[in-house]
């Protein structure tokens, strides 16, 4: 007997769902290769469970493109990709490694980045003890003030870990803070880190790949091209000021009923909407469990019979109350479109950055999973 009811859900029951365009992602990769041309390779960042567009199926579809390798945050996510590439692709995880995954990662030949001596010495050490060159891949610090070596000092750490003869020198590479912003700093940024990499070859150490450019850089700053790209934004359609790039992300959710309200009437917690004369009212089943944060509350639009609606009152976990006025035929069932497109209107997850005070990456990252919003995915196969 199956007692997991879960599995027999079909998506088309849940009250919130999330569709992932995989022809979409496919197309936002080609048109990166052909930007970059053959000149340099493709590292798909695929952290965050791909920016909340499911990690599996996203990596999949992507090794069937031109992308070369795989980014991560942290070794969980590294793990779950090998599962999904086998051990034929490179994975890198840029954040630092905690000691007790040193072993692992040596294990599993997953790229730990380096920020100190100290985690080079470790993965010597255990590299050594599993009877191995590990590689790994060496950030400078050139503004971001996260990780990785300040680039002032970088060149002589640099050396030094070359000199470690278990580990073997992949890559170095910085990231850029503002890229999206001020392409000044941007390009002084770019201008240190090659800085030390010229240093570093000065003292006699092979570089085989020097790599900078994020989304916004590759866009922006064409001479961040360098070895190797970091798509992340890009990849999954969100490229401001670019319609070439295809969102690769729907949330969607349904009406759960519409009443009429009188004029005087509140809507929501705390009362702070005020019918100021008769209304139509849906309440929608998406609320801030699903990831339709409580910051809209009374500031954003959603899509309902090709109409944008704007959202009053206050965000609830289950649910938010729309003003449907507008659309007279909106009724129990009607599809919602909280980032998408529908009929000739479309919000795109910028829009809904721009009313809740943070960036698409947050927004995006924030679509819940488990039990709430289920992941449907379209144009699987290559037509």
């Amino acid at each position: 007997m199956n007692t997991n009811v879960r599995t027999m859900i079909p998506p088309s029951w849940y009250r919130c769902r999330a569709e992932v365009d995989l022809g979409a992602l496919r197309h936002n990769a080609a048109l990166i290769r052909q930007r970059i041309g053959l000149r340099a390779t493709i590292m798909a960042v695929v952290k965050a469970d791909a920016y909340g567009h499911g990690l599996e199926p996203v990596a999949s579809a992507l090794m069937q493109c031109s992308v070369d390798s795989f980014g991560v945050a942290n070794l969980g996510e590294a793990v779950a990709l090998r599962e999904v590439a086998g051990g034929g692709w490179a994975v890198l995880v840029f954040g630092s490694a905690l000691p007790c995954e040193v072993a692992k990662m040596v294990e599993l030949d997953i790229t730990p980045t380096l920020s100190t001596m100290a985690e080079a010495e470790m993965f010597a050490a255990e590299a050594a003890r599993q009877g191995k060159r590990h590689r790994v891949q060496i950030e400078v610090d050139t503004g971001m003030g996260r990780t990785g070596f300040w680039h002032e000092e970088a060149a002589e750490h640099i050396c030094a870990i070359a000199s470690l003869p278990s580990l073997e020198i992949e890559a170095i590479y910085t990231h850029f803070p503002s890229a999206d912003e001020n392409l000044d700093v941007t390009r002084q940024e770019l201008g240190a880190l090659l800085h030390v990499a010229n240093a570093v070859r000065a003292g006699g150490v092979v570089v085989p790949c020097l790599h900078a450019a994020n989304s916004a850089a590759l866009l922006n700053v064409p001479e961040a091209v360098l070895d190797m790209v970091r798509p992340g934004l890009a990849l999954y359609g969100i490229a401001p000021g670019n319609g070439e790039f295809r969102p690769v992300l729907s949330f969607k959710s349904r009406v759960l009923l519409v009443r009429s309200v009188g004029a005087g009437r509140t809507i929501s917690y705390g009362q702070t909407f005020v019918a100021e004369s008769p209304m139509r009212i849906a309440t929608v089943a998406a609320g801030y469990a699903d990831g339709f944060s409580r910051c809209l509350s009374s500031k954003a639009e959603v899509l309902i019979g090709g109409t944008r609606c704007r959202v009053v009152g206050r965000v609830t976990m289950d649910q938010i109350m729309v003003d449907v006025t507008p659309v007279p035929q909106a009724a129990c069932g009607d599809e919602v479109v909280l980032i998408g497109r529908q009929g000739a209107n479309e919000i795109t997850a910028a829009d809904v950055a721009g009313w809740a005070g943070t960036i698409p990456w947050e927004v995006l990252c924030g679509i819940t999973k488990t039990g709430r919003v289920p992941r449907v995915y379209r144009n699987v196969s290559v037509s």
